[in-house]
């Protein structure tokens, strides 16, 4: 099995691993402290060219992925690209994407389900309200290319998917979940509980780490999942941030 994080707009030094010492996130330092930290690698500064190169393999040169696809665009990754979930669904793995696409929506080919994905959940764009789950005052939050609308905090929202997705389902099959979190990206919105734990910050600073632990939370709850199966060990878990 693959599980694959990627987190959006994340500090380099907000995770314990790598010296923070503000916000709380120790299953991500879990991770970190039970495989390999890669310390010099590339990555794309912004979202669509981030998520095509990591699902191409192929730099932005060559996909044409430069910039952030917006609602409205009529365009996305191009249709001849092959993505990482095609390639292991051809390999007989069952594919669900849990999160952030941002590859392109406006024809159903550009969308999830028709890029290799079996399984589609949470939302197209960037920067949507993590409570009402709209963007520019409209719904933008889905399953399987249908729209959704339901009540919670979207980081939690995408963990509790992807714990489903990873016990129910085909288990005969070997499983690649890929979860694109939007945290901690803008806006600056987090849940009451996650703030109290932050007193001695201020602003949007105690805002963001109330997020970015609330994500280290979800992440927790998945990799709880995983350990939860009978074949656990046999599992690769990467963890990623633009």
């Amino acid at each position: 099995d693959i599980v694959f994080f990627l987190i959006d707009d994340l500090g380099y030094a907000d995770c314990g691993f790598n010296g923070g010492k503000e916000i709380k996130t120790p299953n991500i330092d879990r991770l970190a402290q039970s495989g390999a930290i890669i310390e010099n690698h590339y990555v794309q500064p912004v979202c669509s060219p981030t998520r095509s190169t990591l699902l191409t393999g192929r730099y932005p040169t060559h996909t044409g992925v430069y910039t952030i696809v917006s609602p409205g665009a009529g365009w996305g990754l191009p249709l001849a690209e092959r993505t990482l979930a095609d390639a292991l669904r051809s390999a007989g793995y069952r594919t669900a994407l849990t999160g952030k696409w941002h590859l392109g929506e406006f024809e159903k080919a550009y969308q999830p389900n028709a890029r290799g994905f079996d399984h589609q959940y949470g939302h197209f764009f960037g920067m949507l309200d993590y409570f009402t789950h709209e963007r520019m005052n409209k719904l933008d939050w889905y399953r399987n290319g249908a729209p959704l609308k339901e009540e919670g905090y979207t980081t939690q929202l995408i963990a509790q998917e992807a714990c489903k997705v990873i016990a129910t389902g085909d288990q005969s099959k070997p499983l690649f979940l890929y979860v694109p979190f939007n945290a901690p990206h803008s806006p600056f919105e987090a849940k009451e509980e996650d703030l109290r734990k932050y007193p001695q910050l201020t602003g949007n600073r105690r805002t963001y780490a109330a997020m970015v632990d609330a994500m280290d939370q979800a992440i927790g709850r998945i990799l709880a999942a995983v350990e939860a199966r009978a074949d656990a060990a046999n599992t690769l878990v990467l963890f990623f941030s633009d």
